[in-house]
């Protein structure tokens, strides 16, 4: 059987949204990765575990089906197409997990190339997949973009989710799905992490400690090359000790992690560096390690565009909130944040709404997925409303 005719089966396979059966098999997924000798040692497949647990997942079906009017009832939206990106291997759990619950069928077209690690999780998710009889609803598989093939899956599908750079997201919308389909594309994002200078000087070393680990958590997991990985430092008040203290203690986790960058890896920050300076996009520039480097700028919104990964940092200082939006584009997706109270970040997101900045979580959460992703509601999204009035 070709692949275009096992998508074409897959048309009559959606069930009923949050059946007892997959929020139970999603559930005993998260079991399966903590207990894989090889997937739950690697800490971003622990939290997808985490994400992916029995009782998390229960409440996010209460509280989703809680929202649905009285007069509505909730239907699947029929056959999806998720295409994740490569640079998150933990993306195309995610984007099927939260489509399996709405009860569609899935088809998530992979990398060609996975790493070692991504293999393991795929070889958990089929094994949890092929263990519970719901192969056939769940297709994994890689196909080559642009072709026929591609064409004719298309033609097929109802939702398709496309996770990438703008040029994916462009060449692929170009290619039509059902007339009456939905397509959702993310396309490049930068993110950021915004520290209160006076509330970093006023914490102790354990506080101190912890931020510095939970910065890493959320730049290093995936090399700084995430969406929402920061890579801009904004501080509120100009306190140097402060920070160089928290770069100090940022590199002092990189050794405890054993993270290591690639030579390559090193010299592309060390030329981003001087690019930098010689454009004066920034005044001065810190090589702490091959693992991290600092450039002190002038101008966010460049260093926010411009990246190598690996651990290299813009950083710069505002005296107050309001500047933050002078910065703030459509491709700035989520602000972490250390040292700050509700109110500041809500006047923060009213000032930045319509401009960009689509979550406002604390640093540590970054890489932490939501069912409200770059504004978009996904499982609102990923069904259907049928209006029933007597």
């Amino acid at each position: 059987m070709t692949l275009v005719e096992r998508v074409e089966r897959l048309a009559g396979m959606a069930e009923e949204p949050f059946s007892s059966a997959m929020t139970d098999l999603v559930g005993e997924m998260s079991n399966a990765i903590l207990a894989d000798p090889e997937t739950k040692v690697v800490p971003q497949y622990v939290a997808l575990a985490y994400w992916m647990r029995a009782a998390a997942v229960k409440r996010l079906a209460k509280d989703f089906l809680a929202s649905i009017p009285d007069d509505e009832v909730l239907a699947p939206r029929g056959v999806a197409l998720h295409l994740p990106p490569t640079n998150v291997d933990t993306i195309f759990v995610y984007s099927w997990a939260l489509s399996a619950l709405a009860g569609n069928a899935n088809l998530v077209r992979l990398p060609a190339t996975l790493s070692p690690q991504a293999q393991s999780l795929l070889r958990v998710v089929s094994d949890t997949l092929a263990e519970a009889g719901q192969a056939e609803r769940h297709l994994f598989c890689t196909y080559e973009y642009g072709g026929e093939i591609e064409r004719e899956i298309c033609r097929r599908v109802d939702l398709r989710i496309i996770w990438g750079g703008d040029a994916k997201v462009e060449s692929v919308s170009q290619i039509p799905i059902r007339p009456d389909g939905l397509t959702i594309g993310f396309p490049d994002r930068q993110s950021m992490t915004l520290i209160s200078a006076q509330a970093y000087d006023s914490a102790d070393d354990g506080a101190c400690d912890d931020l510095a680990t939970r910065l890493f958590n959320d730049a290093y997991w995936f090399d700084q090359m995430g969406c929402s990985s920061p890579r801009l430092l904004v501080w509120l008040g100009d306190d140097r000790e402060c920070r160089d203290d928290l770069y100090v203690r940022l590199e002092q986790v990189i050794r405890q992690k054993n993270y290591s960058a690639d030579p390559a890896v090193g010299m592309a920050k060390l030329g981003l560096a001087n690019d930098f300076l010689a454009e004066a996009v920034a005044t001065s520039a810190q090589r702490y390690s091959n693992e991290l480097q600092v450039a002190e700028v002038e101008e966010p919104q460049a260093a926010l565009l411009r990246t190598t990964g690996g651990g290299f940092f813009g950083d710069v200082h505002v005296e107050s909130l309001d500047e933050v939006r002078n910065f703030v584009g459509r491709k700035v997706q989520t602000i972490t944040h250390f040292g700050f109270g509700r109110n500041e970040l809500v006047k923060l997101a009213r000032s930045i709404a319509g401009v960009g900045g689509y979550r406002i979580v604390p640093v540590g959460e970054a890489l932490q997925f939501e069912t409200t992703w770059d504004g978009v509601p996904l499982l609102s999204h990923m069904t259907r409303r049928i209006v029933v009035r007597a």
